[in-house]
């Protein structure tokens, strides 16, 4: 807590240096607002949940809770919203499937045992958040910062990257332990739901666990039409289908020689391969990602950046932002991936710097100057006038602060609607 509190004074020490005017700067204060302002009317609320009124913010994205008949769930940004809901529904769906009395009520009962044990994140969001999540600040850093601060060598000539330690075995049995648990049948039963296999909805998860050994062992054949989910399309169509049909480690076993061929070694494989927030769908929409960047140089970049991610909120916004590079590429072709900063940048033929932040709801506080500071430093120095793309229009101050500092901010349309 208390190295906690150090790097916020230093990060507010640090956006008030960067200020390039005279006098104080003038930052934002971060407002609560109630989730009917924020989401349409069936995110925000439903016949089984609705969205905890306040909701916080922490400068770059809204930090939701959503209370449930099956527990509370947190959910970081508009995307999140979208996704805890379709999982509300499929909860729902499952709840009122009466075609086996004895499915339906282990069903609930399951449903009802583990919502118990989720943990409750916010009983009163606004008192608990204090500023930006730790891992997603880690996201501003660049990798010469990094390796000062932790001591390690500066990687690869070349800048390939710090030094990627090599997971430990327990690590790559803790991820084979939480992911490759889940059966063909589960995640059969995952596709008809339209929810990703790997989500971190403890009732859901166990809810359909149960139904799946129950309907392989009695042969009862639960019927119902599939769950109208988030339509996805393009290159998260294309991971969802593999997830849902193909085992985590035939998906896995793929990757490897694709990564080997970006230049990552084998230690850097497996480290990417052992990141337990990185679970299966979001290792198979930053390959997918990297694919659709075909004839870019630096691809190796995704996945070292990726590599030590420890948060969830740090993940989703990572694997996000880099679908909105290739999206960029998609528009107007980039020659390079850049390496000295993590959130997902690249370089156009002409020169442009391009970096993609799927943030939705910027603010100009002291942190969000103190960060946007930090990615800036990790830049090329020759960067000039970089382009920021984020997943939603910034407030009017903080749009002005960032053209200040020579930024071109744009609104980026893609991604939408990913797994949280």
């Amino acid at each position: 807590m208390a190295r906690t509190c150090a790097i916020r004074g230093w990060l507010f020490a640090l956006a008030l240096a960067v200020a390039p005017v005279a006098g104080a700067e003038e930052f934002e204060a971060l407002v609560p607002e109630s989730p009917a302002r924020l989401l349409p009317p069936a995110r925000a609320m439903g016949p089984d949940f609705h969205v905890v009124d306040p909701v916080a913010g922490d400068g770059l994205m809204h930090r939701y809770v959503l209370e449930t008949r099956y527990g509370r769930f947190d959910a970081y940004g508009t995307e999140g919203v979208a996704a805890r809901v379709h999982e509300v529904e499929a909860l729902a769906t499952l709840a009122r499937t009466t075609d086996v009395g004895v499915v339906v009520g282990a069903v609930g009962e399951r449903i009802t045992g583990s919502a118990r044990s989720v943990v409750d994140v916010a009983a009163h969001p606004v008192d608990t958040v204090v500023g930006i999540p730790r891992g997603i600040s880690h996201l501003f850093r660049g990798y010469a910062a990094e390796a000062r601060e932790l001591g390690e060598s500066a990687g690869p000539p070349g800048g390939g990257g710090a030094h990627v330690a090599p997971p430990s075995t327990s690590d790559a049995k803790r991820y084979v332990s939480r992911y490759f648990g889940v059966s063909a049948s589960e995640r059969a039963w995952y596709r008809k739901l339209n929810v990703d296999p790997y989500t971190d909805n403890e009732p859901l998860r166990h809810a359909i666990a149960r139904l799946a050994r129950v309907d392989a062992t009695t042969q009862f054949g639960l019927k119902f039409a599939p769950l109208p989910g988030i339509p996805y399309a393009g290159e998260m169509g294309r991971a969802m289908d593999a997830i849902y049909n193909e085992h985590p480690a035939v998906l896995r076993e793929r990757r490897q020689a694709r990564l080997a061929g970006y230049g990552l070694g084998p230690g850097e494989v497996r480290a990417f391969e052992s990141t337990l927030v990185l679970n299966p769908t979001r290792q198979q929409l930053l390959d997918e990602a990297a694919q659709r960047l075909d004839g870019v140089a630096g691809r190796d970049q995704l996945f070292r950046h990726a590599i030590g991610i420890a948060s969830d909120p740090e993940a989703a916004v990572y694997v996000r932002s880099a679908l909105g590079l290739a999206a960029r590429h998609a528009a107007s072709p980039l020659a390079t991936i850049l390496p000295g900063i993590r959130m997902p940048a690249g370089r156009a033929a002409d020169g442009t710097v391009v970096v993609v932040a799927a943030f939705d709801a910027v603010r100009w506080t002291a942190e969000v100057a103190a960060a946007e500071a930090e990615a800036r430093a990790a830049l090329p120095p020759d960067t000039a006038a970089p382009e920021l793309w984020l997943a939603a229009p910034p407030s009017p101050r903080a749009a002005e602060a960032l053209a200040a500092r020579g930024w071109r901010v744009h609104v980026e349309g893609e991604p939408r609607d990913i797994p949280p």
